[in-house]
């Protein structure tokens, strides 16, 4: 009898984690620019799937590649400006930090660059203390020493209708409603890094280093452990994707992109043959960008 539901359990957990989740359409190289010398990753895609923002290893610059036309342009050559892009919710608006030194220590500071025109304008002044920022509609919010600053993107600066999250050293914050608390949901020890909201913004999707991906609600609570999924993104309210890596301790060599829902289905979308790396999901125009640690960009297209 022991025997019969330990059969028919790891048959149930088989045909659970071989579920299918999307159906991939298509899993294409892209033709993108690249410089002698550097290695082109896509560090964003816009939420109505037309374009791509492209960067380096480095992260240094950032390149508006657009899908149809297969035109680039490019949008900056700031320092850091490819490590933490964002794009607004009509895709006009591109805010990413940029990195300097001074005295030896890192200083970031955070831009604007409307694509309409191609001017960009400075939203935060170099500092030592920029905990983060994020886009809410029109408004840029930018968590800098402990306080909030809002900042109008190409209209009427908009209450926020969205928590913000931050980090500092490794510890994870919420702001909601202009109060700021420590967001803890697996200790006030561990170290926390890729947070994001989930589109409707009640849950928190985030990695904690050494340990794993893990979603909880916004208070904290309710913690879903979602297995060792490196670089974690939200594809849609009960779903993320993210890479399956392993490495020699050097180098990554091999990985690949999988997709997986809160109550524990899993679907690989790449091949072995393809090292695949840092998904950039659109489930708005159902395609997930992703880079090769060799300079390689592909596109998922989902039906």
């Amino acid at each position: 009898m022991n025997k019969m539901i330990i059969m028919c359990f790891l048959l149930g957990s088989m045909i659970t984690a071989q579920a299918q989740i999307m159906q991939v359409a298509s899993v294409q190289r892209l033709t993108v620019p690249s410089e002698e010398n550097t290695i082109t990753q896509a560090v964003a895609i816009s939420p109505q799937g037309d374009y791509l923002l492209l960067s380096t290893d480095t992260k240094k610059g950032l390149v508006k590649w657009d899908f149809e036309t297969t035109s680039a342009t490019t949008l900056t050559l700031d320092e850091g400006a490819g490590s933490d892009v964002r794009i607004s919710e009509d895709g006009r608006q591109v805010v990413y930090s940029q990195v300097s030194y001074k005295n030896k220590k890192r200083h970031q500071a955070v831009n604007a660059i409307d694509l309409s025109n191609g001017k960009r304008r400075s939203l935060v002044k170099a500092t030592r203390h920029l905990q983060g920022y994020a886009l809410d509609k029109a408004t840029a919010a930018v968590m800098k020493d402990g306080k909030l600053s809002l900042h109008a993107l190409g209209g009427k600066k908009t209450d926020l209708t969205r928590p913000v999250l931050s980090h500092y050293h490794l510890k994870l914050y919420v702001t909601r409603n202009g109060v700021t608390s420590q967001l803890a949901p697996n200790g006030a020890d561990e170290n926390y890094i890729w947070a994001s909201l989930s589109p409707d913004a009640d849950r928190v999707l985030y990695y904690v280093s050494g340990k794993g991906t893990y979603v909880c609600d916004i208070d904290g609570t309710n913690v879903i452990a979602m297995g060792d999924l490196t670089a974690p993104r939200w594809w849609n309210e009960n779903t993320i994707v993210g890479m399956n890596e392993v490495d020699d301790e050097y180098s990554i060599i091999a990985s690949s992109i999988v997709a997986r829902t809160l109550d524990g289905q899993e679907q690989v979308l790449t091949s072995d043959d393809i090292i695949a790396t840092y998904p950039l999901p659109s489930a708005q125009s159902g395609k997930i960008a992703f880079s090769t640690p060799d300079g390689k960009v592909y596109l998922i297209t989902v039906e």
